[in-house]
């Protein structure tokens, strides 16, 4: 059964999304044609946020923006999840070799969340955003940390997500599944192609366990063509990426002398 967010809970987040899209302040009227809200519900959710100090009312230009405490709430996150830079470092390199999207991502629940994306500016790539999220076994990334775990925990994850899906076809065949988790673990690297968009293809692979333990996974991802192509060139520089990431985790918990 697929669960849906509490109204007000998404109305909030979403609000603030689009601040982060438009990065202007914003008025009202602006703010409930484009999200398509009630008017009355968006003027008391509106005024709620700044009252509570997460958005600034601007009464002579009647638009709203978000606070500084807005930034504050996340703020350590980058750092609790990114480190000290090695891991934007790590994708700047893998980039800059590949001119393809880079993307980090990790598990929430039962699915894949892409947490970091830098894509190119050539037309040849698939559109993603920050935060987007897919059940696992549909993203190379979710294979990949679906190949890390027993079979028993692949087999109770893949009839929660059964049950999300519901009657859709993209049910997760778990036989299946078992085969292509097997795959994996022996490559050390996904590829999944022509899904969910039959253009498009994406390699990813693990990356080291950081020291707060949070299991990411690197990602490249494009054009089908493209991706099957430099297949071979591509998982070689994400390779040599990934032992230079580790090198310098190890660097950075060893203690010091």
């Amino acid at each position: 059964m697929r669960r849906e967010p509490i109204k007000s809970a998404a109305r909030t987040l979403e609000i603030l999304e689009l601040f982060q899209e438009q990065r202007s302040p914003l008025r009202l009227t602006y703010i409930f044609e484009k999200l398509g809200y009630p008017q009355s519900s968006t003027t008391t959710l509106l005024k709620s946020m700044v009252v509570l100090g997460y958005l600034n009312y601007d009464r002579a230009s009647r638009t709203y923006f978000p606070t500084p405490r807005v930034a504050a709430l996340g703020d350590w996150v980058n750092h609790h999840l990114f480190g000290s830079g090695d891991l934007d470092r790590l994708v700047g390199s893998i980039f800059e070799q590949t001119n393809e999207t880079v993307v980090i991502s990790s598990q929430n629940d039962i699915f894949i969340q892409h947490l970091r994306i830098v894509q190119p500016s050539h037309p040849h790539k698939i559109a993603m955003t920050e935060g987007s999220m897919r059940v696992l076994p549909h993203s190379a990334a979710g294979l990949v940390l679906m190949s890390r775990m027993p079979s028993k925990t692949v087999d109770k994850l893949s009839r929660h997500i059964n049950a999300y899906l519901g009657g859709t076809g993209d049910r997760i065949d778990i036989g299946q599944l078992q085969e292509q988790l097997a795959w994996v673990r022996r490559e050390g690297y996904s590829l999944l192609a022509a899904f969910p968009f039959p253009n498009a293809a994406a390699i990813a692979m693990p990356l080291p366990a950081a020291p707060h333990g949070v299991q990411l996974t690197l990602g490249v991802g494009g054009l089908n063509s493209r991706i099957a192509r430099n297949k071979s060139e591509i998982v070689a520089i994400m390779n040599a990426g990934v032992a230079e990431y580790a090198e310098s985790l190890r660097q950075y918990s060893a203690p010091e002398t």
